[in-house]
C-alpha cells in the first residue's frame, strides 16, 4: 500500500511539474538619459514577483550593473548576454535557473542588426538564441530574444517588417524543435490594428506561432498623441509560442504597473515608481504545465 502511494505521488509530481519563462525590457538599465538611475529596490521587488525559470531581458546598458543585479536577486541563476547592442548599446540577456536547465549553446544572429559578415555589430540589436535542456524531461528548448526596430514612422515600419521576415526564416529552421521567440518586438500598431499589426500577424501566422499578448491589455505605457495628462497603454512585448506547444500553456501573467492599473490609461502618479524609476515596460510571464 505504501509503495503504491509513493508511486502515485511520484506520478502526480511529474504530471503537474511546471516551469516558466518571462521577458522584461529594463529601459536602459542602469541609467536612462531621461529617467535617471534604476530604482534597484523596486526592480528587486518586480523580479521576485515575476521570477521565472528562464528570464529574457532587453536594454541592458551597463553590463556590470546587470551582473551584480543577477547575483543579488537571482541566486542559483546563470546568464548569457550579447556582445552587440546596436548604436544605443542595448544588450540582450537570458538568465536561467541552473536547477531547472542546462546550458547547451548560444548564437548571436547579427543579420537582424546589420552587422553580419563583419566584425561590426550593426546599428540595431541582434537576436540572441540560447539553447537550454530542461533537466526533468531532457527536452531541448530554444529561446530567441529580440529587440526589434523602434518607432511608428514608415521607415521604422519597413525596417521592422524586414526583421519580421528574418524571424520567419529563423522559425523555419526550428520547426522540429521547441522554439520560443520573446522580447520587445516594438509592435507599435498592435493595439490599433494598423498595417504594422497586419504584417506582424502575417509573420506569426506563417511561422505557426501565437503571441500570448493577444489576450493582454498592454505591456507598456507611453505619452500617446493627445498630449493629455494620462499615459496610454500599448502592446510592444510578446512571447511567441509554436502552435504545437500551445496546449502546454497553463497561465499568462502581467506584472508591475501594467497589472497595478489593469492596463487602463493612467497618470504618471498612478503608474508609480515602477514606471518612473524602473521601466516603461512591464514583465510578461508564461507558465507551462
Amino acid at each position: 500500500m505504501k509503495f503504491s502511494l509513493v508511486l502515485m505521488l511520484l506520478f502526480t509530481s511529474t504530471v503537474w511539474a511546471k516551469w516558466s519563462v518571462s521577458t522584461y525590457n529594463l529601459r536602459n538599465f542602469d541609467k536612462d538619459s531621461r529617467a535617471g538611475k534604476t530604482d534597484l529596490v523596486e526592480l528587486a521587488r518586480i523580479i521576485e514577483a515575476n521570477k521565472s525559470d528562464v528570464m529574457a531581458f532587453q536594454e541592458i546598458a551597463d553590463k556590470q550593473a546587470f551582473k551584480k543585479m543577477v547575483e543579488t536577486n537571482l541566486p542559483g541563476y546563470s546568464y548569457i548576454m550579447t556582445t552587440c547592442g546596436g548604436m544605443a548599446k542595448q544588450q540582450l540577456a537570458v538568465a536561467y535557473k541552473e536547477a531547472t536547465f542546462d546550458f547547451i549553446s548560444r548564437i548571436e544572429d547579427r543579420s537582424f542588426s546589420g552587422g553580419e559578415g563583419s566584425n561590426g555589430c550593426g546599428s540595431l540589436r541582434p537576436v540572441l538564441i540560447v539553447d537550454l535542456r530542461r533537466k526533468e524531461t531532457n527536452t531541448l528548448h530554444s529561446f530567441g530574444v529580440v529587440h526589434l526596430k523602434a518607432g511608428g514612422g514608415r521607415r521604422d515600419f519597413e525596417k521592422r517588417w524586414k526583421q519580421y521576415g528574418g524571424l520567419k526564416y529563423l522559425s523555419d529552421r526550428y520547426t522540429d524543435k521547441n522554439l520560443i521567440l520573446l522580447g520587445d518586438f516594438n509592435s507599435t500598431g498592435y493595439s490599433i490594428k494598423d498595417d504594422d499589426y497586419a504584417r506582424f500577424e502575417n509573420f506569426i501566422g506563417r511561422a505557426s506561432m501565437r503571441s500570448v499578448s493577444e489576450n493582454l491589455g498592454c505591456t507598456s505605457y507611453w505619452n500617446g498623441t493627445s498630449g493629455g495628462e494620462e499615459l496610454q497603454p500599448s502592446i510592444l512585448d510578446h512571447i511567441l509560442i509554436q502552435d504545437k506547444n500551445l496546449n502546454e500553456v497553463r497561465e499568462v501573467k502581467l506584472g508591475a504597473h501594467c497589472e497595478q492599473v489593469s492596463c487602463r490609461p493612467a497618470t504618471r502618479s498612478e503608474l508609480g515608481v515602477s514606471f518612473d524609476a524602473v521601466s516603461d515596460h512591464c514583465p510578461i510571464q508564461v507558465t507551462f504545465k
